[in-house]
């Protein structure tokens, strides 16, 4: 009964350990399910850390590292617009700062979607991109619209671009480093997450935590170098020129496209499609390919340099490269495109650069030898009637027409070197500008006195109009600069205009804006004219517009591009207008500060003046009575010599006579010596009568002034002329006895003494025949050791002024005039001192003022000038000694 019991219970217990086993394997098996489940759990959760680390942070660190590349792009591009701002330039630069903001989009949209990040980092950072985007095109539209210099640019981009660019880099950093921080925060959760799996498998089983710690160290390492890698690669992808992608060879399905696709070719490729990458091909160089890929062993890659067009029209050079591989599953074709537009382009830059060279080259010579033919031309002249003068010495008139012509052959040579001259200081960068109160009508007056004759001589009708001056005519600039631009221009017109042809200038105030105006000269002809291709290359230096221009004409080829340069120094504009047979025009628009225009009035208010003007041309009659009424002067007028007459008479029987009569020249009925001379004869032996014409007086003006005209003025009439010739007028014929007497005529150097410093015994020779030949007593210095010697040993007074050479040996003229200036003697303060020398450039002119010179006088010597320089600094230094 007891064993049967005991049985029970073994029986019983059987159960029991089965139920046990069960429990335990149940246990073991719920247990391992936790573990699975823990591990499940945790290896998802880890993979969830890991994929956030790939896809977020570094995704946003990729991005943002493109917005900072593109924003280096940007400011590259804005700052090269201070050495290359020209429109071509402006253009580029404008579509390539609109192309690089399209590039921003893309991982401008990855960062918002993908920052983990506080939202108003992007936010700001999407602020500062449009506030760079409104600076940027202001910066542009400031170049466009102020055209400012090199330094105005850079200081406006350092001062409004640069702080912005550095902003934006800034955030872009910041938004960099908080995905690098995130990046470390979840892979530190990642690490606490495998240290809890690794302590909950060694509780539930050692060795499966060994084999789970090797084989997630194994995951962790090989995702590490392939996110290392990926990285690498990417990066890589994005820094060079380089892109390729991959494509099945039979299908064409694309299998990878390299991340800068978009960004050399212009296509995201998105249809997948392999062909796509080929639609910038000609049809052409896509079927050279196909063949070429089709029929290749691959032994070498397949290559081919085409001319690639992006989607936005870009051309672009490519150099495409196939490869085939086969280690996959199905072949591959990877197809590399290179950019090679840079070096494509540098080569065409150096094969043009060369081509201009060897032009500039032939050019060149082809200007040296027409210099050897135009300077040879007055040499032989000057010469030859050297020779003729001398073999013809007792006949003075054949000797007179002699000098004569190698005085003209003289003026022509000195012009073709200074010609020459003016190009070199150009092309040198020495250039300077100088900087003076003119009165532009001062300047139009005397540009077209020299002009007139010239045209008239070639039988040109030349005209002048003037408008928009009335509130504004003294400006601050160049005036002598601004003579040689008009002087050049007007010397191809008359060159290039048949006898019976026009010329005229006409002068406008285009803007008077603040403290600058703007003034457009504009010198138009009825001349040959020039084709297209000959405009674009007159102003190029050592060219003419036809090759037979030279032969026909002479000249240099460097007037319209000293002119040309001038007129850039200036800071103006020239463009010319022209067409074969009907002549050319040249437009000239050069800025000028506004000057001083409180100068002294001119006028005769308070005296009650009245005048008569007659001339045939009503218009010329309106403006003359306007101009004088201005001047308070009571003007009236008439169109013909017999009503000029008579009302001359009428005013005189009434006793109101005509203070003043302005009578012009040539009229049909009566000219203005006939009208003189009666006025003289039957009216008036005392009122003052100017003539006034627009031709040249040379011939005719003895026989006006025997006829009883006292003063002459030459068309158009400006104030200033006109006030002082009627000033004159007036004086000269208050002084009793002046028109009855004439004063025998005075040398202008009469009873001065002058000191002459020159080592060349010719030059010497020279300069003291003209003195003496105008008045002067001249002692002579053969360097300026004599000079100085001379001048010390002189008494207070003896010499009224010096003429001191540059280059002497001894001692050259700036340091003889220092010593001068330095002496104890009474007369070295105040004694003028004249440079004369060949040395003409503006440094010359400066460096002789620096040493203590009044003035200078290049060589070689016009004995006018000369001569008025001498009284104005004798004069000047007259009254610095009452003073």
């Amino acid at each position: 009964m007891a064993k049967n019991k005991f049985s029970e219970k073994r029986t019983s217990s059987l159960p029991k350990g089965i139920h046990f086993n069960i429990i335990g394997t149940v246990g073991l098996i719920l247990l391992m399910l936790v573990y699975l489940i823990l591990t499940l759990f945790s290896s998802a959760r880890l993979a969830g850390q890991t994929d956030i680390i790939s896809k977020h942070p570094f995704e946003v660190v990729t991005s943002a590292g493109d917005l900072k590349l593109h924003l280096s792009e940007m400011r590259i591009r804005t700052e090269r617009l201070a050495s290359h701002h020209g429109e071509r330039d402006m253009q580029k630069v404008a579509k390539a700062l609109n192309d690089t903001k399209d590039l921003f989009k893309e991982p401008l949209s990855k960062i918002e979607e993908l920052y983990l990040g506080d939202a108003s980092d992007v936010s700001r950072l999407e602020e500062t991109l449009s506030l760079l985007d409104r600076e940027q095109a202001g910066f542009l539209d400031y170049i466009m619209s102020e055209e400012p210099s090199e330094t105005e640019m850079e200081a406006w981009h350092e001062q409004h671009l640069q702080p912005v660019y550095l902003q934006a880099t800034q955030e872009t950093d910041r938004i960099i480093q908080v995905a690098t921080e995130r990046k470390v925060e979840y892979g530190k959760t990642s690490e606490t997450l495998r240290k809890i799996t690794l302590v909950s498998s060694v509780l539930l089983m050692l060795l499966m935590i060994g084999i789970l710690l090797f084989t997630q160290y194994a995951l962790w390492h090989q995702r590490q170098v392939a996110i290392y890698r990926s990285r690498l690669f990417d990066n890589l992808s994005l820094s060079i020129d380089d892109t390729f992608l991959i494509h099945e060879a039979d299908t064409g399905n694309i299998r990878y496209i390299a991340l800068n696709m978009q960004r050399v070719l212009g296509y995201s490729l998105k249809d997948k499609d392999g062909n796509a990458a080929y639609h910038g091909m000609t049809q052409e160089d896509t079927d050279g390919l196909r063949r070429e890929v089709e029929n290749s062993s691959f032994e070498e890659p397949v290559e081919r340099l085409v001319e690639f067009t992006r989607p936005d029209g870009e051309k672009r050079w490519i150099l495409i490269r196939v490869y085939r591989t086969v280690n996959m599953n199905t072949p591959h074709y990877i197809t590399v495109f290179s950019d090679r537009t840079q070096e494509i382009m540098s080569r065409r830059a150096l094969k043009d650069a060369m081509e201009n060279a060897e032009r500039a080259n032939l050019a060149k010579s082809d200007f040296l030898s027409r210099m050897s033919h135009e300077i040879r031309t007055p040499l032989n002249a000057i010469i030859g009637m050297t020779s003729i003068a001398s073999a013809a010495v007792e006949e003075p008139a054949r000797v007179k027409e002699c000098l004569s012509k190698i005085t003209f052959s003289s003026r022509h040579l000195l012009s073709l070197i200074n010609d020459i001259l003016d190009m070199s200081k150009i092309e040198s960068n020495k250039m300077i500008l100088q900087k003076e109160s003119f009165d532009i009508f001062q300047i139009i007056n005397a540009f077209v006195s020299t002009v007139y004759p010239q045209a008239k001589a070639k039988q040109i009708e030349f005209n002048e109009l003037m408008e928009g001056f009335e509130r504004q005519s003294v400006f601050l600039g160049d005036s002598l600069r601004l003579n040689q631009v008009l002087l050049n221009l007007s010397s191809n017109a008359v060159k290039f205009t048949n006898p019976g042809g026009k010329i005229q200038l006409k002068v406008t105030l285009l803007r008077l804006k603040d403290a600058v105006a703007i003034i457009r000269f504009v010198l138009s002809d009825t001349g040959i004219g020039m084709e297209q291709e000959s405009l674009e290359r007159i102003f190029m230096p050592f060219e003419q517009a036809d090759a037979t221009i030279s032969r026909r004409y002479g000249g240099t080829g460097l007037g319209m591009a000293i002119t040309k340069n001038l007129v850039t120094l200036m800071g103006g504009e020239i463009r010319v207008e022209s067409r074969p047979g009907e002549g050319t025009a040249f437009i000239v628009d050069l800025p000028f500060q506004r000057g001083d225009d409180n100068i002294e009035i001119l006028d005769f208010e308070g005296e009650n003046l009245s005048a008569l003007v007659v001339d045939d041309e009503q218009q010329v009659c309106e403006r003359s009575t306007g101009l004088l009424e201005k001047m308070k002067i009571r003007a009236e007028w008439t169109m013909t010599g017999k009503d000029a007459l008579s009302r001359v008479g009428e005013a005189h029987g009434k006793g109101e006579d005509f203070d003043l009569c302005l009578i012009d020249w040539k009229m049909p009925d009566m000219d203005g010596i006939e009208l003189a001379r009666h006025i003289r004869r039957e009216i008036s032996a005392e009122m003052p009568i100017v003539m006034i014409s627009a031709y040249d007086f040379t011939d005719v003006e003895q026989e006006a002034r025997e006829a009883g005209v006292d003063r002459f003025l030459s068309k158009p009439l400006y104030r200033s002329n006109v006030y002082e010739t009627i000033k004159e007028a007036m004086e000269s014929r208050r002084s009793p006895g002046d028109t009855e007497k004439k004063e025998p005529k005075v040398l202008p150097l009469s009873e001065k003494r002058l000191l002459l410093a020159e080592d060349n015994q010719l030059n010497q020779e020279i300069a003291l025949e003209l003195l003496r030949m105008n008045g002067a007593q001249v002692c002579c210095a053969d360097d300026g050791r004599e000079a100085l010697e001379m001048f010390l040993q002189s008494k207070e007074g003896e010499y009224d002024a010096i003429l001191m050479d540059i280059q002497m040996p001894v001692m050259d003229g700036y340091e003889t005039v220092r010593r001068i200036r330095a002496s104890g003697h009474p007369s070295a303060k105040n004694i003028p001192i004249i440079a004369t020398t060949a040395n003409a450039f503006n440094e010359d002119i400066t460096a002789a003022i620096q040493a203590g010179m009044n003035a200078h006088v290049s060589k070689p010597l016009d004995i006018k000038q000369l001569c008025r320089v001498i009284i104005e600094c004798i004069e000047k230094s007259e009254k610095k000694e009452q003073q």
